[in-house]
């Protein structure tokens, strides 16, 4: 078992007059991203965003593309012609297969003051040159219920793979890899499955790790486990009670590396895709 914690300023730095991204892998100018991946996750970009501002049309191909809204509201734009808002506690998936231009900005006008931060992950995919697709969650009520009962929600699976979760929200073309947010409270810990790479990212708060050893964790960092069998994580109290420091977590469960099996063999895929809306 190895645990790799990653304090959030360490994290490599991308900073605009508009967006500011805080890179767990610098992917920005990076033409080779499987240099820097950990298991299946390519990409995990922190992102501010200012008001009216964002990442306008350009191109994607052959990546699985999942974002997650920490606070304010972000619009998707896509060649499909799908156009939606997503706010906090909801996520999309983008199967970019053989070719889809899409915008992701800031929802609030220029004048608004309110900026949106999204946590966005790259995968691979399992099969290239599929039909794009786009699918939404929104997850917000149901995490605050699991939390009471110090539970994950599983935002986003690829399939099959142990453990897999049928009722994932989200699907991904990307097997042995899911993704789990939660909101612990004190006194109420989640807990992993085993899986040969876990990566723990804290969204807000501060939680403590145990692998079984303990790693005090606060928002941005991240810990990078290998081998590490079920991991608990418990949110240290810290005598807040602002919304916006409760403590959330995104936990990426992958059974392989894209270094060693980038793509598994065709007979092991799943051939269940996302072509939908999900409200949950």
């Amino acid at each position: 078992m190895a645990t790799t914690v990653i304090p959030s300023g360490d994290r490599a730095r991308w900073p605009g007059s508009d967006i500011v991204s805080r890179q767990s892998f610098p992917a920005t100018g990076s033409t080779r991203m499987t240099d820097y991946a950990f298991g299946l996750l390519l990409i995990h970009n922190d992102d501010i965003v200012e008001p009216g501002e964002g990442f306008d049309m350009h191109q994607h191909a052959d990546v699985e593309i999942v974002s997650w809204i920490v606070h304010g509201r972000l619009r998707h734009r896509d060649s499909s012609g799908t156009q939606t808002v997503l706010g906090p506690g909801q996520a999309e998936a983008i199967t970019a297969g053989r070719g889809v231009r899409h915008a992701e900005t800031n929802a609030a006008g220029f004048t608004s003051t309110d900026t949106v931060r999204v946590i966005q992950m790259w995968l691979p995919t399992d099969e290239a040159g599929v039909d794009p697709s786009h699918a939404v969650a929104d997850l917000d009520d149901a995490l605050d219920a699991a939390s009471a009962a110090g539970e994950f929600v599983t935002v986003a699976a690829g399939g099959p793979h142990p453990g897999a979760d049928p009722d994932a929200a989200l699907r991904i073309r990307t097997s042995g890899a899911r993704l789990r947010a939660a909101r612990p409270v004190p006194g109420r810990p989640v807990t992993t499955d085993p899986a040969r790479y876990a990566h723990v990212f804290v969204v807000s708060g501060a939680v403590r790790l145990h692998t079984p050893e303990a790693h005090d964790l606060q928002e941005g960092d991240a810990a990078r486990v290998v081998d590490g069998g079920a991991l608990r994580i418990e949110a240290l109290a810290d005598g807040r009670t602002d919304g916006q420091d409760r403590a959330e977590v995104l936990v990426w469960e992958m059974d392989r590396s894209v270094t060693t099996t980038p793509r598994l063999p065709a007979s092991s895929r799943s051939s269940r895709s996302s072509h939908r809306t999900v409200s949950r």
